[in-house]
């Protein structure tokens, strides 16, 4: 892979994710070779999050209010990751509770009763791994999944071209 070209791949054999493959309903993962520098996974997950474009977090205020509506809770915006500097296991940490952190990788994840969602941001070398797993528990996560796969797929390595581009 070359510097800054964005992939979309199956999950590393190294994900911190691998071992939640098995019955998942969603799996996607793209990667991209650029300069570490230094930076943490935690740092990857917040400058990704701050790159996220105003009108698609828009369509998460439209989310959140409809799905209220349905029994889902209001989830708020992906851009709203803490400056907390030293996070600490269970926390928020803008959509999604953290479950993993150390240097090399970040784990989040938002369980409802329709549907599990697993982020990992995760530093191999100089390659930089995003990497989801959904598993669904019902029909309604099942259907509330075919608009949001698609457009998932375009928007992770959207944001990751842009952060590599931006770490050059």
């Amino acid at each position: 892979m070359s510097a800054s070209q964005v992939m979309s791949a199956p999950p590393s054999a190294g994900s911190v994710l691998r071992t939640q493959l098995p019955g998942a309903d969603f799996v996607h993962a793209c990667q991209a070779t650029t300069r570490r520098d230094g930076r943490t996974a935690l740092q990857a997950y917040r400058d990704m999050a701050a790159s996220i474009p105003g009108w698609f977090d828009g369509l998460m205020a439209l989310r959140n209010h409809g799905m209220r509506l349905l029994g889902m809770k209001h989830l708020g915006s992906l851009r709203a990751v803490q400056g907390t500097v030293d996070p600490a296991h269970g926390q928020r940490l803008g959509i999604f509770t953290l479950q993993l952190l150390d240097d090399d990788a970040i784990v989040l994840e938002d369980d409802d009763r329709h549907l599990r969602v697993q982020l990992a941001l995760q530093w191999q070398g100089d390659v930089l791994e995003v990497a989801t797993v959904v598993h669904t528990h019902n029909a309604f996560g099942r259907l509330y999944m075919l608009p949001v796969a698609p457009v998932h797929r375009l928007i992770v390595p959207h944001l990751l071209q842009k952060q590599v581009q931006a770490y050059r």
